[in-house]
């Protein structure tokens, strides 16, 4: 039987996808609660009372891109390293490699498909930052970005043979945020480069960037 929770939780991916969607097609200020709540299925006071405003369930929306509509849930009040990277199902895969150069992979080529995801709503979240909420709301999760990224580092420098000679954790995690995010990948993808080429091009920029 489906308990009432697994309901909600139903609910709450079938209108973040819808809000999804809806973003990525007519950006931001071209998309209304109710033409998500139609889209989903739902009335639009059920979006209203699940994320409150528009701009959470922006919010919301770049979340589950990052960590899959599949696997999406509630996200907790405060971004929290230790209680959300664990949510990628490729996670304890990079703990457990045995090189840095295992690990990196790991993390850029499951990296790489999440660009893939973020990168067609990246207009409608540059186009959100009129809004004072939404704005906070990119912040906060252009932080949580290098929040990971420099959580991904620290694995990766642990493991041997480490780094590059010369390059610290933080020049790393700078690197990695000035370098592999959605607004790269949608600027090379506008340029005609496939997905392929786009993640062939990352993985080497950054192994040789981070790694020598």
């Amino acid at each position: 039987m489906t308990t009432r929770a697994e309901k909600a939780l139903a609910n709450r991916r079938r209108m973040v996808r819808a809000a999804y969607d809806r973003f990525c097609e007519n950006g931001y200020t071209g998309t209304t609660i109710a033409d998500v709540a139609a889209d989903a299925g739902v009335a639009v006071p059920t979006v209203y009372y699940t994320f409150k405003t528009k701009a959470a369930l922006l919010g919301e929306a770049l979340g589950a891109a990052i960590v899959g509509f599949d696997l999406w849930r509630e996200p907790p009040p405060e971004f929290d390293t230790d209680t959300l990277l664990p949510w990628h199902t490729w996670w304890e895969d990079f703990l457990a490699a045995p090189t840095s150069a295992a690990a990196l992979e790991i993390c850029l080529a499951n990296g790489v498909e999440i660009l893939r995801r973020v990168a067609p709503l990246w207009p409608a979240v540059q186009g959100s930052l009129g809004d004072p909420e939404s704005a906070a709301h990119v912040a906060a999760s252009l932080q949580g970005r290098y929040d990971s990224y420099t959580e991904f580092v620290n694995v990766i420098a642990d493991k041997p043979p480490g780094l590059k000679k010369g390059v610290s954790r933080r020049t790393a995690a700078d690197i990695m945020d000035a370098l592999f995010g959605g607004d790269v990948y949608r600027n090379l993808a506008d340029r005609g480069w496939s997905h392929a080429r786009i993640s062939r091009f990352l993985q080497h920029l950054l192994a040789g960037e981070l790694l020598g």
